[in-house]
């Protein structure tokens, strides 16, 4: 069978896709890396990450590969499209970066024959390490969207537990943003817009606090002041 000649004239690139995963250790927001352990790049900082078989989505490349080091995911989001000609030195390989909440881990992840000792670390420390590809840029814009998001989307929650407290939350927002939150003005907006009802009660340091859900529907905007 002869090759159609537009594949001779248009050389198909090889696809990937790359997977930023972002949890709360300890109480601080963290993202997962590990140490790349094939060539190129040897022993560099990098994030998951695994070429697109012919039969699957992106997503179901990105599950493939969450399942493969020993974790699950709760969201997950298509962050951007890296395309640089020579972001991999071996051939043209368009990656499609995506980004996913973890509940937090009870213990490290696995690694496999392309990523090892993986490890959560803090954004400022994960932006200093000595990076494979174009992982860098790759984690800037990452956590720029996750910043952004929360800001306008219920995305916050997968984080946590359900059901949870809008103390909780609120600390969930104060961590990845990186600055103290006001819990009356965040409580008063998270009510007044009707974006979270209330489901039970569970105690706390002191009296029992009133437990929550999302009910903010899919897709829709809202303001919260998070001053």
């Amino acid at each position: 069978m002869k090759t159609p000649a537009a594949h001779k004239k248009y050389p198909r690139p090889a696809v990937a896709v790359d997977l930023i995963l972002f949890a709360l250790v300890d109480g601080e927001l963290r993202v997962l890396v590990g140490r790349r352990a094939a060539v190129p790049f040897q022993g560099r900082t990098c994030f998951p990450g695994t070429y697109l078989r012919e039969d699957e989505t992106g997503e179901g490349a990105c599950a493939r590969k969450i399942a493969s080091i020993g974790l699950k995911h709760a969201y997950l989001e298509q962050l951007y499209t890296f395309t640089a000609p020579k972001r991999d030195p071996r051939e043209r390989v368009v990656s499609v970066a995506y980004f996913g909440l973890i509940p937090t881990p009870k213990s490290l992840p696995l690694g496999d024959e392309k990523i090892d000792q993986l490890k959560w670390l803090s954004p400022s420390k994960a932006s200093r390490q000595t990076w494979a590809f174009d992982h860098r840029e790759i984690l800037a814009r990452a956590l720029e969207r996750l910043r952004a998001k929360i800001q306008y989307a219920p995305i916050s929650s997968h984080f946590l537990a359900n059901p949870f407290t809008l103390g909780e939350l609120a600390t969930v927002y104060g961590v990845i943003l990186g600055r103290e939150i006001d819990l009356s003005n965040f409580r008063r907006d998270l009510l007044k817009q009707k974006l979270v009802r209330a489901v039970g009660v569970k105690a706390v340091r002191g009296p029992k606090a009133t437990t929550y859900q999302w009910s903010a529907k899919a897709g829709a905007t809202f303001f919260l002041s998070l001053g």
